[in-house]
């Protein structure tokens, strides 16, 4: 019968888990104590005590039943055990042969028909030219080492290379030896240093969040940067090492153009390449599926063109082996590396039994070596590789879903949190390790174990200023093969989140011991520094702080970020060099266009269609205690300043002819102002709102009538006031601060008391073209939560005319102070990100909305309202639409409210 499903968008799964091995359950105050007992270390913690450990995918992986098979057909004898055998013919199989030409000579030792014949004609047959020299040629001229691990053999290979190179006649050996590399992993870097030499990372794409989708190999080496240090370092370079895939640029793959394109460097520099080829199998997956003409290839086809491009290549039998121990040291024979040091294969001979033992094992026992030999074969299945990867992108998807800092697309065999962007807006400092305190709180809080990949790994407090520039802020969680289910993953998440939701509050880190060691985070002792809770800067100070956080957040150039930051010292007065707030309730700020904690709130205005930012800020002058002669004279002595600085681009004369209508020096009680400064395209632009003085909602609309006559929009002012409901009033009038020949543009911001979307809609529609009642509508309803009446405070919608327009349109904005209609800000992001999916075109608008709320947050979102002030939607006169989002200085954590911590289960 024909399979109806011929296409499907989803792959099977690839193997059955047939013994479940119990977790052992323990409390955080348990997991604190032990963390207490190990000095904070991650390496040293029980992992009897955790509950889902992605603190390596090395010897971590549960094995197949073919690989327990083969266990048992181990053959322990010191010399020549037949698992010596499997193992070098397994190694020409898939790194040589190719699809077609795989022997599996393996097999007949597994079920035991090898006989002496067998041996001679097949396991001692001398063959050369390859990583494998066979029969007598593998004793005349070694060429594969057995070790227990990688690292073995990557000191085998640094140590006995740096010998060579020293007793090579004419080397200048006045400067070091140096390898360079897309990527040195820890113990990698640390043995090529400790044996001589000097290392440089050359990776093309530093990790960073992408969308997803084909993976554009972001750990490429670049060749071009590679090849011009070489330049300046003639004949300095001896080693060209490819890490496959790239463990220190967050698992990313290399392409097999790179591949090649790094060996004609190599080639024409006369310097070996090598592959760090601990994750080859995941390597050729992502090059099938992601680069031109090889989508049709098989993975032994595609691994053999890759390795065809290297002189050697060292690798941990522990990840892509599936083993539990084991590793291996090989090089071509006649390549250029054999060639240019033709005695080296007999000096790592020697100190591969001196340190090991015989080469027949290597430090490895004959089991080791048989579940090694079947897992080659094992991990180069095309149905284990799919589940493998799904699995781990999967990991990344979740984490994405949930707005998590994940570097996308996800690698081969871990996912990396970004921890600059997890912590953006937190004011941690790389040299604080506060990656570290993350790892240390998701242990003792939740049980799972990850290592952080980052400053404190990669030693950043022992680097040069150029070397910090390079290393990664990464946390790694490195998922086991074969040993996960989806509730692990879906547990690590949620912890995750959790986390990220009180991130202001995980402690840094302090080095109590071992500072200056060699692969420190193995073995040195830490202790968690719990960060200051209360604000000890002055206000004007937290205010420069979110600023740049936000300036950052929504991709603002320093040349506009420096202008809002002038407009702040502009604005500051007494309140500005206060201390920070100790408490909610320390500031009662009485404005219906901001809430009562702060007075000052910043505006980051989004366009839907493209993600294009505005970021602006918002001063209110009208503290409790204030005389509203003194709020009037203060607004005055602002807007003399703000001429002052900027000369030409601003003009009062818009202000002068209604200032005895709107900055009365009688005001009446309900006179406020606010500036807002917001930075464009065209320049920096201020405007001031004031309330009409007037007592009586008659007396305000009168006002507001003179004020539109007088600037010429007599029209205007007829449209807004025949389309008002009985229960609407005039709540401010925003004046630009430019020159009247320019586009002083005119805003009547209008309270709706008791209103419903459908009747905010219907106003919209009667002044303004381009309305589209549906989507305001929409928007009140998803932002809102409802589509009313809204009895508490009051929507605002705005109407701005330009002074200049022929057609008299208007753009209108819904205003809706949504800390008035939710429980928390949580909800309204929440809320938020529901609109966003729904209605919002570009990816960089939600981005650049999650990274505004972290810019300004100190407290978990849950906790209470605060943060989100107004949301509102604009209706441009083109159509376009763009949503505005008013962000409140916060207080710190653990004031006036709180909440309990979610708890998860695992």
């Amino acid at each position: 019968m024909e399979s109806s499903n011929t296409n499907p968008s989803f792959d099977p799964p690839s193997h059955n888990a047939v013994i479940v091995r119990p977790l052992v359950s323990s409390t955080p105050h348990e997991r604190e104590n032990i963390l207490r007992d190990v000095e904070y270390n991650v390496f040293a913690f029980p992992a009897g005590l955790v509950t889902c450990d992605f603190l390596s995918d090395s010897g971590t992986s549960a094995m197949t039943d073919l690989q327990w098979a083969a266990l048992m057909r181990a053959d322990e004898s010191y010399g020549r055990n037949w698992g010596y055998y499997c193992l070098l013919d397994a190694f020409r199989d898939v790194f040589e042969r190719g699809s077609n030409g795989a022997k599996h000579v393996f097999r007949d030792v597994l079920v035991g028909i090898a006989d002496s014949d067998y041996y001679r004609g097949k396991l001692l047959q001398p063959c050369e030219g390859g990583f494998v020299n066979g029969g007598s040629r593998q004793l005349e001229h070694p060429n594969f080492f057995i070790v227990p691990q990688g690292r073995c053999a990557e000191f085998l290979l640094f140590s006995t290379f740096r010998e060579m190179i020293l007793e090579t006649p004419k080397e200048n050996l006045d400067l070091p030896p140096i390898a360079i590399s897309n990527g040195f992993f820890d113990t990698t870097a640390a043995n090529a240093t400790a044996s001589g030499f000097e290392i440089h990372n050359f990776v093309q794409t530093a990790p960073k969040r992408q969308p997803e989708g084909t993976n554009p190999f972001l750990g490429n080496l670049d060749v071009a940067a590679a090849e011009a240090f070489m330049d300046k370092h003639p004949g300095q370079v001896k080693l060209i090492l490819i890490t496959i895939t790239n463990n220190w640029a967050a698992a990313q793959p290399v392409s097999m153009r790179n591949i090649k394109e790094a060996a004609e460097l190599g080639k024409h520099k006369g310097v070996p390449v090598f592959f760090d080829a601990c994750r080859f199998a995941e390597n050729s997956w992502f090059i099938r599926n992601s680069e031109f003409g090889y989508a049709d290839k098989q993975i032994l086809d595609i691994i053999k063109e890759m390795f065809s491009y290297v002189d050697g290549f060292t690798i941990s039998l522990k990840k892509d082996g599936l083993s539990n121990m084991g590793g291996v040291l090989c090089f071509r024979d006649n390549s250029l590396f054999a060639q240019q040091y033709t005695s080296i294969g007999h000096r790592l001979k020697q100190r591969q039994i001196l340190c090991y033992g015989n080469d027949s094992y290597g430090g490895m026992s004959g089991r080791d070596l048989m579940t090694a030999t079947a897992g080659l074969f094992e991990v180069t299945k095309e149905t284990y590789l799919c589940n493998r990867i799904s699995q781990v992108q999967s990991f990344a998807q979740k984490l994405s879903a949930n707005n998590l800092p994940v570097v996308l697309p996800a690698g081969g065999h871990a996912i990396y949190l970004d921890m600059g962007e997890f912590f953006h807006g937190c004011n941690r400092q790389l040299g604080e390790f506060p990656a570290v305190g993350f790892t240390l709180e998701l242990l003792k809080e939740y049980g799972i174990r990850a290592f952080e990949a980052g400053p404190f790994a990669w030693e950043w407090d022992q680097k040069s200023v150029e070397e910090r520039e390079k290393i990664p802020n990464l946390v790694r969680f490195a998922v086991p093969r074969h040993v996960f289910s989806d509730a692990h993953i879906d547990y690590t998440v949620a912890a995750i989140k959790a986390l990220y939701d009180r991130r202001h509050s995980l402690p840094n880190v302090k080095i109590t011991r071992g500072q200056d060691m060699m692969l420190r985070h193995f073995s040195c002792g830490m202790k968690p520094v719990p960060v200051e809770k209360d604000i000890t800067a002055t206000n004007l100070s937290e205010a420069k702080a979110h600023l740049a956080q936000l300036s950052r957040a929504t991709g603002q150039d320093e040349v506009s970020k420096s202008k809002l930051l002038h407009a702040l010292l502009l604005v500051a007065d007494e309140w500005s060099q206060a201390m920070g707030p100790q408490s909610q309730d320390q500031f009662h700020w009485q404005s219906l266009a901001t809430n009562k904690y702060s007075p000052l709130e910043y505006s980051v205005v989004l366009d839907q269609a493209t993600g294009e930012a505005e970021l602006g800020l918002q001063f209110m002058s009208h503290p409790t205690g204030y005389s509203q002669s003194q709020i009037r004279e203060w607004a005055l002595h602002l807007n003399e300043a703000i001429l002052i600085r900027h000369g030409a681009m601003v003009s009062l004369d818009v202000i002068e002819l209604v200032r005895d209508i709107l900055l009365q020096k009688e005001a009446g009680n309900t006179f406020t102002a606010s500036h807002n400064c917001a930075v464009r395209k065209t320049g920096i632009k201020w405007e001031i709102c004031l309330t009409p003085c007037a007592s009586h909602k008659h007396e305000v609309l009168a006002s507001s009538r003179t004020v539109f006559e007088r600037l010429g929009m007599a029209y205007e002012w007829d449209l807004v006031e025949r389309s008002m409901a009985t229960t609407d009033s005039v709540a401010y009038i925003s004046l630009d601060l430019v020159p009247t020949n320019a586009n002083a543009q005119v805003e009547v911001f209008i309270a709706h008391e008791m209103a419903s979307a459908k009747g905010i809609a219907s106003m919209h529609e009667a002044i303004c073209t381009n309305t589209c009642t549906f989507e305001i509508q929409r928007f009140c309803e998803s932002i809102a939560g409802s589509l009313g009446p809204y009895t508490s405070k009051a929507p605002m919608s705005s109407f701005a005319f330009t002074s200049v327009s022929g057609d008299r349109s208007s753009s209108g904005t819904i205003y809706l102070p949504v800390d008035a209609y939710a429980n928390n800000d949580n909800e309204i992001q929440e809320r938020v990100e529901r609109y966003m999916t729904a209605k919002v075109q570009s990816p960089i608008f939600a981005e650049r909305y999650r990274k505004s709320v972290g810019a300004v947050q100190r407290r978990p979102l849950a906790q209470r309202c605060g943060l989100h002030s107004w949301v509102s939607l604009e209706q441009s006169v083109d159509g376009s639409l763009s949503n505005a989002f008013s962000f409140s200085a916060e207080t710190p954590e653990g004031t006036n409210t709180s909440t309990d911590e979610e708890v998860l289960v695992p």
